[in-house]
């Protein structure tokens, strides 16, 4: 568990702190008959189009994304290998909704149960993957919770798959972005037909409920779910030229409009938008910055976060200014912060203003040891 954790946090850590503005649906992208839509760019939790994406509502079979996700992450760290030999029980053979077919007392590689999973939300194959990995379905259930924390969200399932969970379009953005982070979710979010080979050579179909990764230049996923009673929702990811934009839509009253309406945010989000990268955590922004007094001349300096500008593309570019002492003293702590990089347009306020850190620790000379550098310094000239 405590690996899946470790994946957690670098996928938190990449994700954008920049100041959320959110604008209203219906005076920007007819979004059909959706109940909810939430459009951001991937890494960050920036509102483009928004509405009611703060109310909790039922997602039909999205509600199985967080365990799907976490067993993505016990693949991503090893936990789970792919080659690995899993059995089907009596329970996880009758799981209702979308299956694998897979029959009780059967074995199936781990992997081609993740696909299954993936593609196509299947229930048995998330099943057997959860109580072979985790040793029962109450160790897997307590799994999920930690990863649904860990995402900061207040959900509370009752069951492993979800039911009768109610999200928020804000609940499936935080999932979808972490989702986006794991490579072995993708590594099957991408396909559109495939199939499972059981050991008795059977064959089970696997068709993408999501008609976008066909349909949709680049469209990588993420996972849909559909019931008549509860509506229609997906969480859908885009990248084109290196932008990226995550789409939530829930409860549409068809398969037609919850799929126009995403294609939709992602017209608009594209036509209309422009994303810059300001600052990325712990990369530098300024390097071989000049220290006095250390026992290193210069240090690189550094955010603590993740920042990406979100700007109508009529907007002029941001201009950046450094608000730092010309040289740094020593001592100096990475957690200690020594300035700021501030973005703006000109003769305008501050719209992105990032602290800036010292890479790595900077210890102070003694008396002597500046003295020395002093002499040093002095005889090469």
């Amino acid at each position: 568990m405590k690996s899946i954790l470790a994946c957690l946090v670098a996928l938190l850590l990449a994700l954008t702190l920049a100041l959320p503005v959110a604008v209203f649906a219906q005076e920007l992208v007819d979004t059909e008959s959706a109940k909810a839509v939430l459009l951001t760019p991937l890494q960050s939790n920036v509102a483009i189009v928004a509405q009611n994406e703060d109310k909790a509502l039922p997602v039909a079979g999205l509600a199985k994304l967080p365990a799907i996700l976490t067993l993505a992450l016990a693949f991503d760290e090893g936990i789970i290998a792919p080659d690995a030999s899993m059995q089907v029980s009596k329970k996880a053979s009758g799981i209702p909704g979308p299956t694998a077919f897979l029959d009780a007392g059967e074995t199936a590689q781990a992997e081609a149960l993740l696909k299954a999973a993936v593609m196509i939300s299947a229930g048995d194959a998330i099943w057997t993957l959860g109580e072979n990995a985790f040793g029962s379905e109450q160790v897997f259930l307590q799994n999920i919770q930690v990863v649904l924390q860990r995402l900061g969200l207040d959900l509370a399932l009752t069951d492993c798959l979800g039911g009768g969970t109610l999200f928020t379009a804000r609940d499936l953005l935080a999932l979808g972005q972490a989702a986006a982070g794991s490579q072995s979710f993708l590594r099957f979010a991408t396909r559109y037909m495939d199939e499972l080979k059981h050991a008795d050579g059977r064959q089970t179909e696997l068709v993408n409920a999501n008609r976008l990764v066909r349909f949709y230049a680049g469209c990588f996923g993420l996972l849909t779910g559909s019931a008549r009673e509860e509506g229609y929702s997906g969480v859908f990811a885009v990248t084109k030229n290196e932008v990226s934009y995550v789409a939530v839509v829930i409860g549409a009253s068809s398969s037609e409009d919850r799929f126009t309406a995403a294609t939709r945010l992602f017209d608009y989000a594209y036509a209309n938008c422009k994303q810059r990268a300001l600052a990325t955590a712990y990369e530098p922004l300024l390097k071989d910055y000049p220290v006095l007094y250390g026992d290193s001349n210069t240090v690189n300096l550094v955010p603590h976060e993740t920042v990406v500008s979100l700007l109508q593309k009529q907007d002029g570019e941001l201009g950046c200014t450094y608000e730092l002492p010309e040289t740094l003293l020593a001592p100096l702590a990475p957690s200690t912060g020594v300035g700021r990089a501030v973005y703006a347009y000109p003769n305008s306020a501050p719209l992105y203003v990032v602290e800036l850190f010292p890479e790595f620790e900077v210890m102070s000379f003694g008396f002597m040891d500046i003295l020395m550098r002093f002499f040093h310094d002095f005889m090469v000239g």
